[in-house]
């Protein structure tokens, strides 16, 4: 345990970014009001007393748009030195990932890190009831992350086993992941507070062991920062969320938005009428009464008023929405929130006016939203490649099937989010083979940028074969001579 956080530690330092940093965007994302009055700075709107506050969900919409740039398609995943998808390897690695339904699980990831600032997955195994590693979620308002020379060296996750709401008792299991072990803990404490640490036996009652040596030298978990740095707590390797410093904006845009309601409220069409034209309706108490006036009434009804006042009249009154104002503060208001996010305004559908683009047009208009999905891309394709090579270690090593070794590695290739447009790639392949620009190996890469080198040789002699080539000969393009 040297040189590692004990529990209490990594305890202590969760609470403290739960405080400052995890609840103040888990609130806008969940839209709880109480969550949101309670993390919301002193003398904002959140603060203040009212009634018919209304949250306006972009925190959700920003987050689920995220993790539709990322993992709107499945990543392919390739074993070093598989070429095809019935091979062995990947036909288990595939039978892996489908039982614990990972694609889902990225999906999930992504968005939850996306409000957070970043995501947790491990491994665990149970030989007994299953025969693949399983894949598991954690928050990262559940996790502590340690880091050593800028590499993750543990990490310490607090997961709530039961909890007593009248007695505000919390049991949680304890895990701290580090390279070829991890171990595990039992305590009892509040929703603040970890408490008190219980026996082995407790834990062994419970199916699990103190102390688990992973038969590989791997670290079986990781974390995935969805974008850095951390304004917040700068000089950490803590991850970034995508509302970070965008709370006052957020505050303003449902202050704006209750305005609107509000508006919309006062506007209904109401009839101011002399005190005479209420009828009187007792309240069974003291003889007490109140007095009515029924706009609704279908029939003529005996009136409580002065006949000598008979012809005072009825007065209509309805207020003036003042929805163009309401609109354009709210429209700028949403751009300014989903620009600081690091998005275009197309990718929430603005300015878009019903025009059908291409591929290439809507790229070129989305440009910011895809530079934002590259930087977190970059994020989770390492970390995601070493958890998927430990995993396929991990399966080998439990279940002995004979197929991985040690040197194989998953490589995760991301596909893009936007769908090509074949015509215009097409087109470029087409005038560069004329040109004489392009080999063509290079001209099928450009059409498939997905492929590795491998994939792309065996299609190059597919095509050569089909055209009478020998493989490994110089195109015929080549081949020809100028007149």
């Amino acid at each position: 345990m040297d040189g590692y956080l004990t529990a209490e530690d990594a305890w202590d330092t969760l609470i403290s970014r739960r405080r400052g940093y995890y609840q103040r965007y888990a609130a806008l994302y969940s839209g709880h009001h109480g969550e949101l009055s309670r993390t919301a700075d002193r003398d904002s709107f959140w603060r203040r007393h009212g009634k018919a506050k209304i949250h306006v969900p972009v925190a959700a919409d920003i987050a689920a748009t995220s993790a539709d740039l990322l993992f709107g398609e499945e990543p392919r995943y390739v074993i070093s030195g598989t070429e095809r998808a019935n091979d062995k390897k990947m036909a288990r690695l595939r039978e892996i990932l489908d039982r614990n339904d990972l694609h889902s699980k990225l999906c999930e990831a992504a968005e939850s890190g996306a409000v957070l600032g970043g995501v947790c997955l491990k491994l665990n195994w149970s030989e007994e009831e299953l025969d693949v590693p399983v894949i598991s979620l954690v928050q990262s308002d559940d996790a502590v992350v340690e880091y050593r020379l800028g590499q993750v060296s543990a990490i310490h996750f607090f997961t709530p086993l039961r909890s007593d709401l009248q007695a505000q008792g919390v049991t949680r299991i304890y895990e701290r992941y580090t390279p070829g072990d991890f171990r595990m803990a039992l305590y009892e404490g509040t929703p603040s507070q970890l408490g008190e640490e219980k026996g082995e036996g407790m834990l062994r009652e419970l199916g699990f062991e103190p102390v688990c040596r992973a038969p590989v030298d791997e670290l079986l978990a990781i974390y995935v920062p969805n974008m850095r740095p951390n304004r917040f707590y700068r000089g950490t390797q803590m991850g970034r969320s995508d509302m970070e410093g965008l709370r006052d904006l957020m505050d303003a845009l449902d202050e704006c938005y209750s305005s609107w309601m509000r508006d919309v409220r006062l506007s209904k069409s109401r009839l101011i009428v002399p005190a005479e034209y209420l009828r009187r309706k007792n309240l069974f108490r003291d003889g007490a009464v109140t007095y009515e006036f029924d706009e609704d009434v279908e029939t003529l009804v005996a009136l409580d008023m002065d006949p000598d006042r008979a012809g005072t009249g009825i007065t209509p009154s309805q207020f003036k929405i003042r929805t163009d104002e309401h609109a354009r503060t709210c429209d700028q208001l949403l751009r300014n929130i989903i620009s600081i996010a690091g998005y275009a305004p197309q990718t929430f559908g603005l300015d878009i006016r019903g025009q059908a683009e291409s591929g290439t047009a809507l790229h070129m208009r989305e440009k910011k939203s895809y530079v934002t999905r590259s930087k977190k891309e970059n994020y989770w394709k390492g970390p995601l490649e070493r958890f998927l090579t430990a995993m396929i270690h991990l399966d080998e090593a439990l279940y002995g099937k004979g197929l991985f070794e040690r040197e194989d590695r998953v490589t995760a290739l991301f596909s893009d989010s936007i769908a090509q447009d074949l015509t215009t790639i097409a087109g470029a392949v087409r005038m560069m083979r004329e040109a004489r620009a392009a080999s063509l190996e290079t001209c099928v890469s450009l059409l498939h940028p997905d492929w590795d080198a491998r994939m792309v040789e065996g299609e190059v002699e597919r095509i050569q074969r089909e055209e009478g080539e020998a493989p490994g000969q110089p195109d015929k393009i080549q081949k020809e001579e100028t007149t």
